[in-house]
């Protein structure tokens, strides 16, 4: 009953442990809903309508550290290819450093190449760091992590642009045209292809080799209506080609031609970055200085500086938008240590009580057990005890009977008057009386029995040890730890010292206790030294 206790108390400390977990996990899950869809939904628009991919990642309740959890590799991804499309180096330089951050932390590579990619271009392109090798060898590793073959494809693609920017045209070629046919063999994503073709345009285009310049321009139109490429992204290489094509012509005085692709820039102008809308007016601005229009060519001149002066007022509210946003994280992170400070005591104050009811039950435990042994020893004794008591009894009755006989046979003896007789009948009484007893001492189970009464101790330790010995091998083993040796056990039990020999030899192989280094009297001295025993 008081075991059954025990482990009732402790199963119910178990399971009230379990549903405060649980409990703390739901109430965590209930106060965070799901808001990764609105990242999903912000993925799909972010080609064609970035606005919208806008709205969905600002519909994110703050902090999104907490909001989005696990996501937000793929928010400050698309927050950095937004930047992108708004043509706005700065937060898109942080966005995405944000987001190698965070995709490091997730295990998410291809996010983390992607990025990295793109903060080699943003490194090396606008910075002119030489430290942007980094990134592209950052890139590498993270698609080769995620076993990312389009992703390793694009990065080398890099090496031909980085030639392809510092005007090594020819060197640009020869990195791009062994590896074409990979490129374009890429049928779910045929950027590859195009961003090959169109460094491939502008390169030869450049080395006044305008053949094979439009070749390959015209192969890259030919992907228009390809439906692995964002329409606005095919845009915005194609208008840059025209623009790489006015300049060349301008080079070579052909104002017609420069016109023409002048006038085909000009219709794609949204699709047109920085650098391009540059190129765009300056060209124009060249092109009437060489027809003698000063006023066009000022006209343009103006546009330019227009355009640049919003450049400015872009990059300087790019900069403050991101002072604020750092002194909003400042309090954010304010905030965040507060609740975790918060927490952290909570956990604390748990983990104490928790600890405080372990060392109770504990205590109380080992209390109960005690108990338990306790009380089954004593009732083990009792037993014992119980079970003498009635072979006493039996004992006690044999021996009056015995006495009575021996009384009945004295009284006969006293009645003889022949001196002569009487004596042959004492000495046939004594012999009878001799021969009983040494009968009565040889039948071991009666000799355990009587030193069993006043040893009870020492048997009961053995038998509950070595339940497998019989009543004899239990004599000889008390015998030993008194000390006798095996002739001395021979005589008291009426039997051949070679017999205690050979059952000595046989205890020593049943007590699986005994090794090599230790004997039997050994064995009994040491696991039986505080037994309180009585010679007998």
């Amino acid at each position: 009953m008081i075991k059954k206790q025990s482990i009732t108390v402790v199963n119910a400390l178990f399971y009230s442990v379990i549903f405060l977990c649980v409990g703390l996990v739901s109430a965590q899950n209930y106060r965070t809903p799901n808001f990764y869809s609105l990242i999903d939904s912000a993925d799909v628009y972010i080609d064609d309508f970035p606005k919208k991919a806008e709205q969905f990642l600002d519909s994110i309740p703050k902090p999104i550290t907490s909001t989005i959890k696990g996501r937000l590799a793929s928010y400050y991804q698309l927050r950095g290819l937004i930047n992108d499309k708004y043509e706005e180096p700065i937060k898109e330089f942080q966005n995405f450093s944000l987001a190698l951050k965070y995709a490091k932390l997730e295990n998410e590579y291809d996010i983390a190449g992607m990025v990295s990619l793109e903060l080699f271009f943003n490194t090396y392109i606008i910075k002119r760091d030489a430290t942007a090798f980094k990134y592209l060898d950052d890139a590498k590793a993270f698609y080769a992590l995620a076993k990312n073959t389009n992703g390793l494809a694009e990065v080398s693609q890099m090496y031909a642009y980085v030639q392809f920017n510092q005007n090594n045209y020819a060197k640009s070629n020869a990195l791009l045209l062994p590896n074409l046919e990979r490129y374009k063999n890429i049928k779910d994503d045929q950027y590859y292809y195009m961003y090959a073709l169109f460094m491939l345009s502008s390169n030869y285009a450049h080395l006044n080799n305008l053949d094979k310049g439009h070749y390959y321009f015209n192969s890259l139109k030919a992907l228009q209506n390809d439906s692995t490429l964002s329409p606005s992204l095919y845009a915005s290489h194609v208008v840059t080609i025209n623009t790489c094509f006015a300049e060349v012509h301008l080079q070579h005085k052909n104002l017609d031609s420069t016109l023409y692709y002048l006038e085909a820039s000009g219709k794609m102008r949204p699709a047109m970055n920085v650098s391009d809308t540059k190129q765009y007016f300056n060209l124009y601005a060249d092109y009437y200085k060489q027809l003698g229009n000063s006023a066009f060519k000022n006209s343009y001149l103006d546009s330019l500086r227009v355009f640049n002066d919003q450049q400015f007022d872009k990059a300087l509210k790019a900069s403050l938008d991101i002072n604020t946003a750092l002194v909003s994280k400042d309090e954010a992170l304010v905030d965040a240590t507060d609740k975790r400070n918060t927490n952290r005591l909570w956990i604390i104050i748990l983990a104490i009580i928790l600890v405080a009811l372990g060392i109770v039950i504990t205590m109380r435990y080992k209390k109960i057990r005690l108990k338990i042994v306790e009380f089954s020893k004593r009732k083990d004794e009792y037993q014992f005890m119980q079970t003498n008591h009635e072979k006493l009894k039996v004992k006690v009755r044999g021996l009056e009977d015995y006495i009575k006989e021996l009384k009945k046979e004295l009284r006969a003896i006293s009645t003889i008057d022949n001196s002569r007789e009487q004596k042959e009948k004492t000495k046939a009484l004594y012999k009878n009386l001799h021969h009983q007893s040494s009968t009565f001492l040889a039948k071991e189970e009666n000799y355990l029995e009587l030193i069993n009464d006043v040893n009870i101790e020492f048997f009961t330790q053995i038998k509950t040890l070595h339940p497998t010995l019989t009543d004899s091998e239990i004599i000889i083993c008390y015998y030993l730890f008194l000390g006798f040796k095996n002739k001395e056990i021979a005589a008291f039990l009426n039997t051949s010292t070679r017999s205690v020999e050979s059952k000595r030899y046989r205890l020593s192989k049943k007590i699986e206790a005994l090794d090599s280094n230790l004997t039997l009297i050994d064995y009994l001295n040491v696991t039986f030294k505080n037994s309180k025993i009585s010679a007998f």
